[in-house]
């Protein structure tokens, strides 16, 4: 199986660059695709840039250039529940864009890919299931301590739910709370998840998403956003990303 691995941000996956074995590079427009494998397993790994065009561009390249099997995103997200704390770790089990509101064309029939009306996708169950198997081993190694680049202290809760998708950096509690009054189930949100879930179900490519609460999506969020992405998340995704690929 062949994964197409997308993260949003150089410091969010490419330290995964070290451990490709046959590493090559390709530019396709602006982007560069890193192909090689892990653990045995073919890998095409892509930084997209931030927002749900830019997710979707990869995700589609991913899929018809490089013929992926599965698509997969590791990255950061602010939490939009106050039972989520910052360094948990977020499963998705489904996907939503909830800046996107259709709710005028509900005299319409139903409609099916590519006309989806409802930006709501369910992650396949195999998908889900490896991902919660890989996060369960990321956590068992932390325990044991055999991550020496991730801050001992670090202990995250693992949350399976709802992430939610939109193109913009949540960061007050007036947007927490439009988030939390069209779609309660939404545990986090971030900028590409549910954009490259809307690819993977017009092409019948499942799709994984793994958010490391990075902030609290409210006043605050820009400086703990910060703090956290130069601190711990290179190496968190990192190990995260080999395990799903083990």
């Amino acid at each position: 199986m062949k994964t197409g691995l997308i993260g949003a941000m150089r410091e969010e996956i490419l330290l995964l660059k070290e451990d490709i074995q046959n590493l090559k590079t390709e530019r396709l427009g602006s982007r560069e695709f890193h192909s090689g494998t892990i653990n045995k397993h073919e890998l095409v790994m892509c930084l997209s840039g931030w927002g749900k065009v830019a997710a979707a561009s990869t995700a589609t390249t991913l899929i018809n250039h490089y013929q992926v099997d599965q698509l997969v995103f590791i990255g950061l997200a602010g939490s939009v529940q106050p039972h989520l704390n910052i360094g948990d770790i977020v499963v998705a089990n489904q996907l939503i864009q909830h800046d996107v509101d259709l709710s005028r064309l509900d005299g319409f029939p139903t409609v099916e890919s590519p006309f989806w009306k409802t930006f709501e996708f369910d992650v396949f169950p195999d998908s889900g299931k490896n991902a919660i198997q890989a996060v369960d081993k990321f956590l068992l190694n932390l325990r044991k301590g055999d991550y020496p680049n991730i801050h001992p202290g670090y202990s995250p809760t693992v949350h399976v739910g709802a992430i939610g998708t939109g193109d913009q950096f949540i960061a007050s509690k007036e947007g927490k709370v439009r988030i939390n009054e069209r779609f309660p189930q939404v545990l986090c949100t971030e900028m590409e998840g549910a954009a490259i879930a809307q690819i993977g179900a017009d092409y019948q490519v499942p799709c994984t998403v793994i958010r490391v609460i990075s902030d609290k999506a409210d006043e605050d969020a820009h400086d703990s956003f910060a703090k956290f992405l130069f601190e711990d998340i290179s190496h968190i995704s990192v190990e995260l990303a080999k395990l799903i690929l083990s």
